[in-house]
């Protein structure tokens, strides 16, 4: 069984509501899954709403609702997962430090083509895999993909914690800042 994680507060344009659609395509295709989605209500989108859609898709035993999560909380459901999903349309989606936080616990990573993700995520598919926003059945067969594929899935998840220590952690911003500046 492969197990997905959304980290982030419920809003519309990060994309949930896509998620479970997913998650219901997924569910009908028969694929061993297990969805968590760790984030705060928001006036938008409550913990009732998302529980009346669980239900609705009848994904009450492929899917959780965890509420936010923070410190070992949130460490422990990221240690839990293999992928993250993040299906954002934000508008002002600038650097979703969520997908950074996936590849610190070296998790293949999901999302879309909006704003700076594909400046995160390499579109050679070496770390993850982006689809259109708003889509949920490429969504669907990019979880789907993962899931038929776990060797593919590690190794993303370890490209991806190698690419975080290359890129993201502080003494990689130190060393690019050095850089820029013995260049100036």
């Amino acid at each position: 069984m492969i197990h997905f994680i959304y980290l982030g507060n419920l809003l519309i344009e990060k994309g949930p509501y896509e998620l479970l659609t997913a998650c219901r395509l997924l569910h009908q295709r028969g694929v061993d899954f297990h969805c968590h989605l760790v984030g705060a209500p928001t006036a938008e989108i409550s913990f009732e709403d998302i529980e009346q859609r669980i239900a609705a898709h009848g994904l009450q035993q492929v899917v959780t609702l965890h509420g936010a999560r923070y410190g070992a909380e949130k460490d422990k459901l990221l240690q839990l997962a293999d992928a993250m999903v993040f299906p954002s349309y934000y508008h002002n989606e600038c650097f979703p430090l969520v997908l950074v936080e996936g590849m610190q616990h070296s998790l293949a990573l999901i999302s879309t083509t909006e704003g700076a993700i594909p400046d995160i995520i390499p579109d050679d598919n070496s770390i993850g895999i982006l689809v259109n926003k708003q889509d949920a059945a490429a969504l669907a067969d990019a979880m789907q993909r993962l899931a038929d594929e776990p060797e593919i899935t590690r190794q993303m998840g370890e490209a991806a914690y190698k690419h975080y220590l290359e890129h993201y952690t502080e003494s990689a911003f130190i060393n690019r800042l050095a850089s820029i500046l013995r260049e100036a």
